[in-house]
């Protein structure tokens, strides 16, 4: 009796350890199949602990925002992602922290910024650009042809002419 009730009792842990074990696989297959939320997680972690850093270490607000932006940036460079891609991790992280209660003022400004130097980098889709295949810029006049006859047309926003 007592050998069953031990080969119960380890066979009930064993199964505990592959509940569990299944658990957190199945969450993280998810997580790998998703660029954006892999990195919005990534972006949350780096910007909690440079946050914390800097709280510990008594930065004004302007400078612990500077550090989470700067520990934001990081990660967003080290992952080569794409503008878009970016822009978007940065909206989910945020959602992510503000919902689990945990943004800070340090953190809403940082992600504020980084958005704002992503946007305005005049690359990506992110940026307004174009997105042919592969993230081609698409549109504008084929290369070595000349200008507009009736002297309009081209260009946008941020297009200057060259006189």
């Amino acid at each position: 009796m007592r050998k069953s009730l031990s080969a119960l009792a380890v066979s009930a842990s064993l199964a505990a350890v592959a509940a569990v074990a299944g658990v957190v696989a199945v969450p993280s297959l998810a997580v790998a199949q998703d660029p954006v939320q892999e990195l919005a997680n990534a972006i949350a972690a780096a910007a909690q602990t440079a946050d914390s850093e800097a709280s510990a270490a008594g930065l004004s607000p302007d400078e612990a925002a500077e550090a989470v932006e700067a520990a934001i940036q990081a990660v967003i460079a080290n992952s080569g992602a794409t503008p878009a891609t970016a822009s978007a991790a940065l909206a989910a992280a945020r959602s992510n922290l503000a919902a689990s209660g945990a943004i800070t003022p340090a953190i809403s400004v940082a992600i504020i910024s980084t958005g704002a130097a992503i946007t305005n980098s005049g690359s990506g889709p992110a940026a307004g650009g174009g997105g042919g295949a592969g993230g081609a810029p698409t549109g504008g006049a084929p290369l070595g042809s000349g200008g507009s006859a009736g002297g309009g047309g081209g260009g946008g926003s941020d297009y200057r002419p060259t006189t």
